[in-house]
């Protein structure tokens, strides 16, 4: 099996040895504790600005490019470049998993907030539309947006995502919305759009055809990007692909075959840009082709 470079809740396998590196300046460091779901291109991107500084990690906590990195562990990251967010990326996964909530507004609107808190989201949809403040009111706007989202679940679940994408579509072209909240509706279509191009890359990896599910998973990372993450539909099968993937790179890796392994590792950093083992011999590949080009 090709080793994942990530967080999980074991302890670290030490299935290899620590690398000793020479000229590592320990002096200026700032301690990260490691989270569910990190890997050293996260931490790297998040805090330090680049998933390719990664190799700053590995350097500066002694660590091989396979080593895993567990949940708990405490990282030495380097003060040079530190940006530390204002919010962890996990409370922000937290987050994002709430229902959207209104801005704070003095308007009030019982009837509508019952309808809402019932699941009587079609209800509250047609009352929203038919209210003669809807196009000025952010505060209707917002809970018209949480109808809209919550009855296009409801219509997921009952597998009848045709309703779900007209209802969104007809909001988007029709109703007067300002463009932080057309733009969350837009979201939310996008991810309904991708989340039907998934199962079919689900069964086009469950039955081995990896590129076609490829091409489907990167289309739907182009078009919804981050948010996918939380999608488990979607990680899953990027997990399965990448692993094939992985393989298949790594076998041309050891017959020297470079260029034809480096597309590998690209195709994966295209729908995972922080797979730490692709970042890892993506930079292998490229010093070694270096070396072969000053012979």
């Amino acid at each position: 099996m090709v080793p994942i470079v990530d967080a999980t809740p074991a302890q670290s396998s030490g299935s290899s040895s620590p690398v000793v590196y020479q000229g590592v300046d320990e002096s200026d460091t700032y301690i990260y504790t490691v989270r569910p779901g990190d890997t050293l291109g996260t931490i790297s991107q998040q805090y330090l600005g680049a998933s390719s500084r990664y190799t700053e990690l590995l350097k500066l906590n002694k660590l091989a490019p396979n080593d895993s990195i567990f949940v708990g562990q405490k990282l030495k990251l380097p003060t040079k470049g530190l940006t530390i967010p204002k919010e962890s990326s996990y409370s922000k996964h937290s987050k994002s998993r709430q229902t959207v909530s209104t801005t704070a507004s003095k308007e009030s609107y019982p009837e509508l907030e019952a309808l809402i808190e019932a699941e009587e989201y079609n209800q509250a949809i047609q009352w929203t539309l038919n209210h003669e403040k809807l196009e000025t009111s952010q505060s209707l706007q917002q809970k018209l947006v949480v109808a809209a989202k919550g009855q296009s679940e409801q219509y997921k679940r009952q597998q009848n995502t045709a309703e779900a994408e007209a209802l969104l579509s007809g909001l988007i072209s029709e109703t007067p919305l300002s463009s932080a909240n057309k733009a969350m509706l837009e979201a939310e279509l996008s991810t309904l759009r991708a989340e039907q191009q998934l199962l079919t890359a689900k069964q086009y990896a469950d039955r081995s055809q990896f590129d076609d599910s490829y091409e489907l998973l990167l289309n739907a990372w182009n078009n919804v990007g981050k948010p996918l993450e939380e999608n488990i539909l979607f990680t899953t099968t990027r997990n399965k692909v990448s692993e094939n993937y992985h393989q298949q790179a790594l076998r041309l890796y050891r017959n020297q075959k470079l260029d034809d392994a480096l597309e590998f590792w690209q195709k994966i950093l295209a729908i995972n840009p922080n797979d730490d083992l692709a970042l890892v011999y993506q930079d292998r590949v490229k010093a070694l082709q270096n070396k072969l080009d000053n012979l």
